[in-house]
């Protein structure tokens, strides 16, 4: 396997488009891992940069990659899509604005419905997908609209998906848990993840640590300290991008995902995937990928 571009990305909504932090390294083919640089970046040229990155590729991305299945009907009028690209090609079809009208309708209709065997039903009405439910310990549906707010985020973020996706040349664009088309080298990964999840599996702060207080930044400092030997990349390198991550913790979030995307290419084995039975579900709603266990023992 030659040399994979490995990409971590902490995925903003907002309007004013100017929280998208990204992390870019290598996984060598000898198994050393190297992160190059972090920085901030538009939605538009996150986008273009996915676009030209040469195979084979990992990208973890902590947005959702799809919507509950009751919520994704809608979408499709009334139609029950199959897999998550007939999702992304209706909301391409629709504006933000309609978007999330479409969603406060669906929230009012929802509210007070009890749990059903296709989605679990929050008391407000905002239905969580299958998965989420699983293996996280508070989740929040993708259509929860407030702290955090999450439909702009599904929204852009599905709307990048689309338009890489119109682009597939030769099955070039791998979405778990969808199949690939391709072989691994040809392929570049796009992988739904979450940082907070995934430092918890690490044994790492998982909460507390997204704020601009002193007890916050050392809490950040923590997970910096310990990342690389708690996810089992000890050589792991992060002087580059250490003062931005204790000055942002957006950035953080993206040097968390890089270490996400660079296990799942070492070991996709060691992370939680849908069973038989919730494969369908979890193709049309998307899944996050979290290790099943210390990520330590990730390492081979």
């Amino acid at each position: 396997m030659p040399t994979t571009t490995i990409i971590g990305v902490d995925y903003s909504g907002a309007q004013a488009d100017n929280k998208t932090w990204i992390a870019r390294g290598r996984l060598k083919d000898g198994g050393a891992l190297r992160l190059d640089n972090a920085w901030c970046i538009p939605r538009a040229q996150l986008c273009e940069l996915l676009a030209n990155t040469a195979a084979p590729a990992v990208a973890a991305m902590d947005f959702p990659f799809g919507v509950p299945t009751s919520f994704a009907t809608r979408l499709c009028k009334a139609r029950q899509p199959a897999a998550m690209p007939e999702v992304w090609r209706a909301v391409a079809d629709v504006s933000l604005e309609e978007f999330i009208e479409t969603r406060n309708r669906f929230v009012a209709d929802h509210r007070g419905t009890h749990p059903d065997s296709v989605t679990l039903h929050c008391c407000n009405g905002e239905p969580h997908r299958a998965g989420d439910a699983k293996y996280l310990s508070s989740p929040f549906s993708t259509l929860h609209n407030a702290n955090p707010s999450m439909p702009q985020m599904t929204y852009h973020g599905i709307q990048m998906l689309q338009r890489l996706y119109n682009h597939n040349p030769d099955g070039r664009w791998y979405v778990p848990p969808m199949a690939p088309t391709a072989q691994p080298e040809h392929t570049v990964t796009l992988l739904e993840t979450m940082p907070g999840a995934f430092l918890q599996v690490c044994g790492l702060p998982s909460r507390g640590y997204k704020a601009k207080s002193a007890k916050a930044q050392a809490l950040r400092r923590n997970i910096l300290d310990g990342l690389p030997n708690r996810t089992g990349w000890p050589a792991l390198d992060l002087t580059a991008v250490r003062n931005n991550c204790l000055a942002n913790d957006d950035c953080l979030d993206a040097v968390v995902a890089f270490v996400c995307a660079a296990s799942w290419a070492r070991c996709q084995a060691h992370f939680h995937h849908p069973t038989a039975a919730e494969l369908a579900a979890a193709q049309l709603e998307g899944w996050i990928y979290i290790p099943k266990s210390v990520c330590a023992h990730l390492a081979t």
